[in-house]
């Protein structure tokens, strides 16, 4: 939408220091036209009537930054801003990659995992067993005796083409007990696709 109003949008995405933290980086020819740039845009309908509610909701607090800076220091940032929104979009993909790992075990969906495992795949199981891809293709095929199987307190790691997610997991067992657990999944690029090549799974 920005850059539809012609927003010269510099770089965003996650901060390297807290994955709840973001930054957006605008540059204008200076403080005048920042101003009527933004009573433009923030005055639209297409900001007031379309996404302006959702975004404000999840902003719990902001703080705004206006520096001066030469065009050799802003090309620079528009380099390093390319590879930081690089990495939001590779987040957003790991975060949906994460939720259908959890929901394939949870709906014994071997289908997904089919797709989302890598060839030479391991799981490190709760009773110490260690399964390659076909072995705990085989296992989720089984079915499934918890429910309501939910993944909280998930942490990305972002390394290039190697990622690490660490999550808490809750579940109701047979008899209505509420357990939990956790894992650490590692995540690979690999021919222009994350694949999950490992897993370590715990619980109570």
């Amino acid at each position: 939408m920005l850059r539809r109003w012609k927003v010269d949008v510099v770089a965003y995405g996650p901060s390297l220091h807290d994955t709840d933290s973001y930054f957006l980086m605008r540059a204008f020819d200076g403080i005048e036209q920042r101003q009527k740039s933004e009573d433009a845009f923030y005055g639209s309908e297409e900001w007031l009537k379309g996404p302006r509610e959702r975004v404000l909701a999840d902003i719990d607090s902001y703080t705004t930054i206006v520096v001066r800076l030469d065009e050799g220091t802003l090309d620079g940032l528009r380099k390093a801003g390319g590879t930081a929104m690089a990495g939001a979009n590779d987040l957003r993909e790991l975060a949906k990659l994460n939720d259908d790992y959890i929901q394939s075990v949870q709906q014994s969906d071997v289908k997904r995992f089919n797709e989302i495992l890598a060839d030479d795949f391991l799981c490190s199981m709760p009773d110490a067993s260690l399964l390659d891809r076909q072995a705990f293709l085989d296992y989720s095929a089984k079915p499934v005796t918890i429910s309501n199987l939910q993944a909280y307190e998930v942490n990305i790691r972002l390394m290039g083409d190697f990622a690490i997610i660490h999550a808490r997991t809750s579940y109701s067992a047979v008899d209505g007990a509420i357990n939990g657990g956790r894992y650490t999944d590692v995540w690979a690029r690999r021919n222009g696709k994350w694949v999950a090549v490992s897993a370590h799974v715990t619980r109570k």
